[in-house]
């Protein structure tokens, strides 16, 4: 090999090497590329307006947080063998953690704890009988109950017949609703009625409320849910039973039309983009190695006709619109 071919040989090897160097600087001196968690939230209920405000909370945090977000409902209400399958779906799917809205507190008690070996559990909204899991973020239930309960007998409606609703007493959230409520009307005395209704099934429900109020047997009714308020306020709009007061506890674009048009007189809304939000930031605090709050309080307050176009209750109401 002659000098010339061989200077030549050394410079193009010299080039490449200096390539190799500076590529793989570039390389190894460059931030990886961030981890992205994979995160399942399954609520209680169907797809609809009940659990939007909950969802976008979750969306944003999802954005913020570099998550890729499933956010799964059921084909009917509190539906827990369908919940309890999808738990088992999500985990052997691999999700890095679940945000749960329990559609019974004792029957998703063991199948969290099976899903909580593997990955972190959240509950939002409803909690389980378990200490497995990771972090509870709701509004205080109870006293969303006796707040419920005190707008009642502000109200001027403490006197008179006065019904119950009962709907998804297997939820633990529901169920301390029921007793901060009937603590309050407790101290006035007086019978009151209590109308069950069916879980499941939408239309059935509709029916049996069609068919009480139309006896005509009750002033005033309350209600403990939002898919339980939604219900009974189209009930009471469809038969023009404009006579009857209508309390509840949550909220929906359905719910808020019907305070506007005097059919719900007034209802308790929890700050649901707060639960939804703060679910999927103990989700991620927790797949990172950190230990979340094991119980995180958003705020509540009462809504009715004249204070819901306050700029704070709108807030509440709609928080996707900013």
């Amino acid at each position: 090999m002659t000098k010339r071919r061989a200077l030549a040989f050394l410079l193009l090897f010299c080039m490449f090497a200096l390539g190799f160097l500076l590529l793989a600087f570039d390389a190894f001196g460059k931030e990886p590329p961030p981890e992205i968690y994979r995160i399942s939230v399954i609520v209680r209920g169907r797809a609809g307006d009940s659990w939007e405000s909950i969802r976008q909370g979750a969306d944003q945090a999802a954005s913020e947080m570099n998550v890729d977000l499933s956010f799964i409902t059921l084909s009917g209400e509190n539906d827990s063998a369908e919940q309890i399958s999808l738990l088992q779906r999500e985990i052997d799917a691999g999700a890095d953690a679940i945000v749960l809205s329990a559609s019974d507190s004792a029957a998703l008690a063991a199948p969290v704890e099976q899903a909580a070996e593997k990955a972190p559990v959240i509950c939002i909204e409803t909690g389980v009988y378990s200490g497995s899991v990771s972090s509870y973020i709701s509004a205080d239930n109870y006293g969303m109950g006796l707040q419920l309960g005190e707008e009642i007998i502000a109200s001027g409606n403490a006197r008179k017949r006065l019904v119950v609703v009962d709907s998804s007493l297997q939820c633990a959230s529901v169920a301390q609703r029921r007793a901060g409520l009937m603590h309050v009307l407790g101290r006035i005395g007086g019978e009151i009625e209590v109308w069950t209704l069916p879980d499941g099934d939408p239309a059935e429900a509709s029916r049996m409320l069609a068919s009480r109020i139309g006896k005509k047997t009750a002033d005033v009714i309350v209600t403990l849910d939002t898919s339980a308020l939604e219900l009974t306020a189209q009930a009471v709009s469809d038969m023009q039973a404009h006579y009857l007061d209508l309390f509840g506890i949550g909220s929906t674009g359905k719910i808020a039309s019907f305070i506007e048009n005097d059919i719900v007189t007034a209802t308790v809304v929890q700050n649901d983009f707060a639960v939804g939000y703060l679910g999927v930031k103990a989700a991620v605090d927790s797949i990172q190695g950190h230990i979340p709050e094991a119980d995180t309080v958003v705020g509540h307050q009462v809504v009715n006709w004249s204070n819901m176009y306050d700029p704070e209750v709108q807030r509440l109401l709609f928080p996707f619109i900013r």
